[in-house]
């Protein structure tokens, strides 16, 4: 597909080489659909069109390709749920709703860590998809995996208020916390996950494996900001490193664009140093041969995971087709059917 964007792609640095695609796939994510058609989530054109533009099953096809086929459909379909979520508190962002997008928060919060019986179909959705993803794994690695998650959740709550009150971000202040947004770090977890590994939690949080975690996050959230960045303007998000950066340097869109390309291929050798000091950093605390192949299957999960958002967003519609991205409501001034306060569980 040709980009209709308003800017050219830059040159990307990517040393990392292609995985493939998760053999369990079927191409059209049958099982995903149908999970997300039990629980709701897809019972409107708009949704389902605006899920069919993301393609979330290639996603986890492409990033998460050694997930054998029950560990897989699980994962699609947390991703699918991801992105509900996403799109559904983008939409009123943008609007500045702040009481929604808190109420919102707080019902998706309690249903994640199993505070209280969700009642929208968003939080429902997430109730059983994080209960089954969490079953039978250490209780460390769930208190870090739901950390992350909630963590995710309370960042558009930050996000809303910051537009409501007419303020931005520096790039400075904007790097950590799209390192949370993108939800990468935490789906570096569910890379654990997907090849059956549970790591000791003191080899987990092993300075060079969260410095893994963390830099790869960063390279993830701001690798879609470059594509994502005519979208964002267009519906009046400014939470992407290209308009931080045009707004900073006051510079033309492709001049920002290679500014922060510039800053993604530091971003990378940044992932790949940390990547290269796991071995010493293990060595000091194991010597058991076990947790070491282990380790070596987890940071390949991590390395495919950045190499695969790279191979997903080239193509997608989502990402190079930015005008017909937009969904018809949004165009016409009403509100998306993926972001109604049913859908959410909020009560006014």
């Amino acid at each position: 597909m040709t980009p209709k964007l308003g800017y050219e792609f830059p040159d990307f640095y990517m040393p990392l080489s292609p995985r493939g695609l998760n053999p369990a796939w079927d191409r059209r994510g049958t099982r995903m659909y149908a999970w997300a058609r039990e629980h709701a989530l897809t019972t409107d054109p708009a949704v389902t069109r605006q899920m069919a533009r993301t393609e979330p099953d290639f996603a986890t096809a492409v990033c998460l390709p050694d997930a054998d086929p029950e560990r897989f459909e699980a994962l699609c379909q947390y991703v699918l749920w991801v992105w509900a979520v996403d799109d559904g508190l983008d939409e009123r962002i943008t609007a500045r709703d702040v009481v929604f997008v808190a109420d919102a928060v707080a019902e998706l919060a309690r249903a994640v860590d199993g505070t209280a019986e969700p009642s929208g179909p968003v939080a429902r959705a997430g109730r059983d998809i994080n209960t089954r993803i969490c079953a039978h794994r250490s209780p460390a690695w769930v208190e870090a995996f739901t950390a992350e998650v909630l963590m995710w959740l309370a960042t558009f709550v930050r996000e809303v208020a910051t537009v409501r009150l007419g303020r931005s971000m520096t790039l400075e202040e904007y790097v950590p916390h799209r390192r949370v947004t993108s939800v990468l770090g935490w789906f570096m977890h569910l890379g654990e996950y997907a090849v059956g590994v549970d790591l000791p939690h003191e080899v987990r949080m092993l300075p060079a494996m969260a410095e893994a975690r963390d830099r790869g996050a960063e390279w993830i959230g701001i690798y879609n900001d470059v594509y994502s960045v005519d979208r964002e303007d267009a519906v009046g998000y400014p939470f992407n490193a290209v308009l931080l950066t045009e707004e900073r340097r006051r510079c033309s869109r492709q001049e920002a664009v290679e500014a922060v390309n510039a800053l993604l291929t530091d971003l990378m050798k940044q992932y790949l140093a940390a990547v290269e000091r796991v071995p010493r950093e293990l060595a000091r605390v194991t010597a058991d041969e076990g947790v070491r192949r282990q380790v070596e299957r987890v940071l390949e999960s991590y390395t495919t995971q950045v190499r695969g958002n790279y191979d997903y967003h080239r193509g997608r519609p989502r990402y190079v087709d930015s005008p017909r991205y937009l969904p018809v409501e949004q165009e016409a001034g009403v509100r998306p059917a993926y972001s109604t306060d049913e859908r959410f569980g909020v009560r006014r």
